[in-house]
């Protein structure tokens, strides 16, 4: 019997959640594994994408957060065998996040194919890849501060024909009612994402900014505290990660500490600053900055 007339609201007795919790149980035994995989042995080691969780990918400009949120949407998008996943984005446009997903699929550096400057082969590669993503169950919207009301007015009217697998929004700083206060703003979006991702059952993926400090440090590996109004941020998610490319600063000139001198190019440090189900821990990605693209290091 459906839930909606076992019961009228969301309070569930003990035997209830038990059942579920021995469902989980079962599931765990066989060997599968809760949710979607991220798409990165590296990073799954670390969590995955469950459905009523909230995981928050934080870093400063240009660290490849954008990069990492559309490669986790792609990812859990080629794993269903039906339904979709949403993506909110209100810094780019729709057709931009596409044009970099089919760099990184085909290899193109789309960014010389903009200035004119791409390779005989270039437009024949990237007309495949888009091919390809055209077959993948993922929708976009690009309108400007979207509020956590209209996304979830949007997700169910989508979910009704196309169940919705995972929402990913671009991100939080940029949400919401512009006549509040930042701090404000950000904590309602933070709230409401959470309860999206907890009424749809799905998991959410927001991207979110990090304060400027971290720039005047020496070990620019942001942490919790770097987060903008990070209290009700950091409450409610479930991951928080943290994404700092020394490459990126060491190009400009800029003090930054190191594991290894190998690591001033193409290695992404992703740092789990809190993990609600899991452990918390730094590992080393490759970054393929050509591309826009993420990679396993080996």
């Amino acid at each position: 019997m459906p839930d909606d007339v076992l019961f009228q609201n969301d309070l569930r007795p003990m035997p209830y959640w038990a059942m579920v919790a021995e469902d989980k149980l079962e599931k765990w035994a066989r060997g599968e594994a809760e949710g979607y995989s991220t798409g990165f042995p590296t990073l799954d080691k670390y969590f995955r994408l469950v459905g009523g969780e909230m995981t928050v990918i934080a870093a400063r400009p240009s660290q490849g957060k954008t990069i990492l949120g559309m490669q986790l949407a792609e990812n859990v998008a080629r794993q269903i065998e039906s339904g979709s996943v949403a993506i909110f984005s209100a810094e780019m446009t729709g057709w931009s996040l596409v044009v970099r997903m089919a760099g990184a699929m085909s290899g193109v550096n789309t960014h010389k194919m903009r200035m004119g400057q791409g390779e005989a082969d270039d437009l024949r590669r990237l007309r495949e890849a888009l091919a390809e993503i055209k077959r993948l169950p993922i929708w976009i919207d690009d309108g400007s501060s979207p509020s956590t009301k209209t996304m979830l007015e949007q997700l169910e009217d989508l979910h009704k024909t196309n169940p919705v697998r995972m929402m990913l929004f671009d991100f939080m700083e940029l949400g919401g009612d512009r006549a509040q206060s930042e701090e404000l703003r950000v904590s309602a979006i933070a709230i409401g994402l959470k309860d999206i991702a907890k009424k749809l059952k799905i998991p959410v993926v927001a991207l979110s900014q990090l304060n400027r400090g971290v720039e005047d440090r020496a070990n620019k590996m942001p942490g919790l505290a770097d987060l903008r109004y990070s209290g009700q941020v950091e409450q409610v998610a479930d991951v928080v990660a943290f994404i700092m490319r020394p490459e990126y600063y060491a190009e400009r000139g800029m003090t930054i500490q190191v594991d290894d001198k190998n690591d001033l190019k193409g290695v992404a440090y992703i740092s789990m600053g809190k993990n609600r189900h899991g452990p918390v821990g730094n590992v080393k990605m490759a970054f393929v900055k050509q591309l826009n693209k993420f990679a396993e290091l080996a």
